[in-house]
């Protein structure tokens, strides 16, 4: 847990003509009397505050879930408010600012000088000027005579000047306790940050202690990394001499071993759950806020979501978590080597997605629940890296497996309508021309016809009659040999009546009479095909059967064998006659 410490030292106050600057950097203050101050959590504090004026400091996690550092600052006038960000953007509601076109927002000038983003306003006159490079602020005043400004620059405190509404939700919340840094680098980062009480920094007489104590207490908690180091620490200490008026030999940064650290990640932009900061490879690429990637990084699945659509799937990686690995997302694909991710610049998200026109190789399948008639569809996919050309390789091998089911919604019931309420037709045979019709209802007794206005429900009971005119109804009987549904779109079939008999794979037709008299009658609960095909066509095949030369025309469906097999059909062509309807 970090603890609030609040030290109020003796130090020796430099005071240039009455000019005076605050610094923050990581998570430490050095107010404008040379005090210092730690933040303890990920919160917004005021800094700086006067009746029509502020400047306030938001802070949050980066590469350790313990240890709050300075993200961005917020500067309201009047006018309105305007953010310094890091990668040394400035953004006004929410858009970034180009500030060659656009040099000043809500009354503040902006310029670009070689120590970071510089924001100028007046209060009561009084010049204000605030410089930011995504790691360091520097706030410069004047003696401002009768306006006595507020904030922790000014030595309020910390438990007055916390502001909730620039704050993230539980930025109060201790998280546990790290322990990144051994101590033997604790120990030479301490022997380093102490190299600011000489050469060749003599020459500014700004009190130094609390710029090495703030040296010493961030380094000894986060490891030089992400733009994080000791000489940022004394190149703090120089601008600010620099800013009141002291010039530090241009050769200080040699003379200490440091390098140009100025302009790590300028012009880098991350989305607010990242952070600007060295990957394994110690480039500067966007990573992950350790509290946020924390519950994402157990099972490296870089944390993949997966949704299901109709006919689709996608997979969506945190950008961040890949770079953290060195893991560049154009190396990947699906099963299918030509499907690749799709980079959103706005979240830095990684999107694997595919669709029924191009299902990347996915394993894709559909089941009915038998009572339901509800349908479940299911996509396996997996994210992969191509397969090395040569005998070695960079590329950390990645894998991910991912699945989901989708379960099509239904608003309202399922309803279909048949296309022709009746249908009529006429055949020929040597002996007989006759005409058949076949009718659709829904009640047993056959009094209600289904029309084509009527809606039919998913496992409502439709009766089917075929009849027969034309014919000798004293020696002449119509046997329904078969009824097959077929889904016009896919080809997809599911038969009704094969051989005379109810399909035994479908428990819910029901046969009432067939091959006794003209007319046959069966029944049975409506159905959809996977996929809700847009037209599926009802055919069956008829004949006709001499009761005077056969015993019995009717199939013997109980035994499995056709009675009515020494029958004698009159026709040699069966009739073969259809119905449609649409969902």
């Amino acid at each position: 847990m970090l603890l609030l410490l609040l030290l109020s030292l003796t130090a020796t106050t430099y005071v240039s003509g009455s000019e005076e600057v605050c610094t923050v950097t990581g998570s430490q203050i050095i107010n404008f009397k040379q005090g210092l101050v730690v933040v303890p959590d990920r919160c917004a504090y005021s800094l700086f505050a006067s009746e029509t004026s502020s400047v306030s400091a938001v802070f949050q996690d980066r590469r350790l879930v313990d240890v709050s550092l300075l993200d961005h600052v917020v500067i309201k006038t009047s006018a309105g408010a305007v953010q310094l960000g890091p990668g040394w953007r400035v953004i006004k509601d929410g858009n970034d600012v180009d500030i060659s076109k656009t040099p000043t927002v809500n009354t503040v000038e902006l310029t670009k000088e070689t120590i970071g983003i510089k924001a100028t306003f007046t209060v009561s006159a009084n010049t204000i000027e605030v410089i930011f490079d995504g790691f360091t602020l520097y706030i410069k005043k004047p003696d401002m005579g009768s306006v006595v400004p507020s904030g922790l620059c000014t030595g309020s405190s910390v438990s007055t000047t916390k502001i909730s509404s620039l704050s993230i939700e539980n930025c109060a919340v201790a998280q546990s306790k790290t322990n990144e840094v051994p101590s033997d680098t604790c120990t030479t980062v301490t022997t380093r940050c102490e190299k600011l009480s000489s050469n060749p920094f003599g020459s500014c007489a700004i009190a130094k202690t609390n710029y090495i104590k703030a040296c010493k207490d961030t380094l000894c908690k986060y490891p030089e990394k992400d733009g994080f180091s000791v000489c940022r620490f004394q190149e703090a200490y120089v601008n600010v001499c620099q800013l009141l008026g002291t010039t530090i030999s241009a050769t200080w940064r040699t003379d200490v071993g440091c390098t140009d650290s100025t302009t790590f990640c300028q012009d880098k932009t991350c989305a607010h759950h990242e952070f600007c900061g060295d990957n394994i490879s110690d480039e500067e690429s966007c990573l992950c806020r350790s509290i946020f990637a924390s519950p994402l990084r157990t099972d490296n699945s870089f944390g993949g979501v997966t949704t299901c659509e109709d006919k689709s799937s996608k997979l969506i990686l945190a950008n961040c978590l890949l770079e953290e690995k060195g893991i560049d997302y154009n190396d990947l694909h699906l099963k299918k080597a030509t499907c690749t991710g799709q980079l959103d610049t706005t979240t830095n998200n990684v999107t694997f997605s595919f669709d029924n026109t191009d299902t990347c190789e996915a394993i894709v399948t559909e089941t009915v629940d038998t009572n339901t008639q509800g349908v479940t569809i299911k996509y396996e996919n997996s994210v992969e890296t191509s397969a090395p050309t040569g005998d070695i390789t960079r590329v950390d091998s990645v894998n991910i497996d991912f699945s989901c089911q989708y379960t099509p919604k239904n608003p309202s019931p399922t309803t279909f309508t048949i296309m022709d309420s009746t249908v009529t037709k006429t055949f020929s045979t040597v002996s007989w021309t006759y005409t058949v019709t076949m009718s659709a209802y829904t009640n047993a007794k056959r009094t209600k016809l289904v029309e084509t206005s009527t809606e039919i429900q998913l496992k409502q009971t439709i009766w089917m009659e075929l009849k027969a005119t034309g014919v000798d109804e004293t020696s002449i009987a119509l046997v329904i040999h078969s009824c097959q549904a077929t889904d016009v779109d896919s080809a997809k079939t599911h038969n009704l009546i094969t051989n005379g008999c109810e399909n035994p794979a479908d428990s819910t037709v029901k046969i009432e009479t067939n091959g006794k008299g003209v007319s046959g009658l069966f029944n049975f609960k409506m159905f959809q095909f996977i996929g809700k095909a847009k037209s599926v066509k009802l055919e069956c095949i008829l004949k006709l059967c001499s009761t005077l030369d056969s015993k019995n025309c009717q199939p013997d469906c109980i035994s499995r064998r056709r009675r009515s097999a020494k029958a004698r059909y009159v026709d040699t062509d069966p009739a073969v006659i259809s119905m449609a309807w649409t969902n």
